[in-house]
């Protein structure tokens, strides 16, 4: 598992370890921790054992305590080496990586040089939706974003009974979403009011303005209405973050030395308008009280049928939920070839941003609520807390030695492994 968690990435992976029990195919089941790294340490845990109850468990439980994930530099030629000498020593077979667009570009990395031994393929996961075709075909939107527009389609209801109540101290409030370079999830906030009621702005990279003009329509609603909400991504541009990266070149805005929202804040404070911040981080992406039991059905079945797809033959895919021929809003499972993926990084279309009125479309909302679904989940609780899974003591027993030479060797199995 890599890059940023979702509260139902753990659904994928159970699906995964799911399919392959019960496909006679598979002798041992293993998940790095976290992630690639693991792999490349040989931090792996076994659940070839887990039990269904356990399963059931780990699909509800959301974010990315059980097993870790990892963000990573694209990988070296020693690195690639190290993971052949690994999967052969672990008599690995199936190799499935969940995340976004880095981890396809890891994942084509890894079928170009170890395909003809391995059989790889991409699990599809991303709160920001930012993964997949122009045209929204073979990817129709990502596991875990369902959950998060769920989420900001809550808390934007929230933050506007709070300015209502408040807006004579705090004029203006203002929400940051993630999104580096799209406004899938701020344009959720518009879900929370389609009658367009709010005094509510949606600010949008594909829609960037200049900061001057964006002061201003700021400023008009609040002499209109007296308060404003506003909604915005951390890659929405109102001035330098001092931004800082990660391992895999990206920008950390949550690490970084400030954040837009808060550059939006002193910019309305220098105006005389008293406004403040509400920046969720990784609360959107975890928070499993807003999972929608849509998302994690999907979820569950792009893992189960990537590891279908797999056992029947299939390398070198992602496994995505497509549009479906059934009616907006429908999806079904399909393999899409890494030699049909060029770049999988997606912006809104045009049709889905009503440019300068910060604002999305109705057609943007007509996308977005039917993946949603109408079903909210119970959580598994005990005594009124919620419980998840935690991570077991199960980890692999083999162990290389410099030289690429096993050190150890568990007890070996006729069957491949996954």
């Amino acid at each position: 598992m890599s890059g940023g968690t979702t509260c139902v990435i753990n659904a994928t992976l159970a699906g995964i370890i799911r399919t392959a029990q019960g496909s006679g195919a598979v002798g041992r089941i293993y998940v790095g921790c976290p992630g690639i790294q693991g792999v490349l340490k040989e931090s792996m845990l076994d659940l070839t054992e887990m039990t269904p109850e356990e399963l059931e468990l780990l699909a509800y439980t959301p974010s990315s305590g059980f097993a870790g994930t990892a963000r990573i530099k694209p990988l070296e030629e020693s690195e690639l080496n190290q993971l052949g000498r690994i999967f052969d020593a672990y008599q690995i077979r199936y190799f499935i990586n969940i995340g976004g667009n880095g981890t396809i570009k890891q994942s084509i990395a890894v079928s170009a040089r170890l395909g003809q031994v391995v059989q790889v393929a991409s699990a599809a996961k991303t709160v920001d939706n930012d993964l997949g075709d122009a045209e929204f075909d073979d990817v129709l939107y990502t596991p875990g974003f369902p959950s998060c527009a769920h989420y900001w389609r809550h808390k934007t209801l929230i933050l506007d009974q709070e300015n209502q109540g408040a807006c004579e101290h705090d004029t203006v409030l203002i929400a940051q979403t993630f999104g580096r370079k799209t406004g899938f999830l701020a344009g959720c906030a518009r879900l929370a009011d389609p009658e367009r009621q709010m005094p509510l702005l949606i600010l949008l990279p594909e829609d960037q303005r200049p900061l001057q003009e964006v002061l201003g329509a700021i400023e008009q609603i609040v002499i209109r209405c007296g308060r404003a909400v506003v909604v915005m991504s951390e890659g929405y541009d109102v001035g330098d973050l001092g931004e800082r990266y990660d391992r895999s070149g990206q920008v950390m805005y949550g690490s970084s030395r400030t954040t837009a929202a808060q550059n939006l804040v002193n910019h309305l404070a220098d105006m005389g308008i008293q406004a403040r911040s509400f920046i969720p981080t990784i609360d959107q992406r975890s928070d499993s009280l807003f999972l929608s039991e849509l998302d994690l059905m999907r979820a569950y079945e792009v893992g189960r049928l990537t590891m279908r797809a797999l056992l029947e033959g299939e390398r070198s895919f992602l496994g995505s939920m497509a549009r479906s021929v059934g009616g907006e809003g429908r999806a079904e499972f399909r393999c899409v070839s890494f030699s049909r993926i060029q770049d999988y990084s997606r912006r809104m279309p045009p049709q889905w941003i009503a440019a300068g009125e910060y604002d999305v479309t109705d057609a943007y909302l007509e996308y977005v609520l039917p993946l949603i679904g109408r079903t909210f989940i119970d959580l598994p609780q005990q005594d009124g807390q919620m419980i998840f899974l935690t991570r077991p003591n199960r980890f692999a027993s083999k162990r290389l030695t410099n030289s690429g030479q096993n050190e150890t060797v568990g007890a070996q199995t006729e069957r491949v492994e996954a």
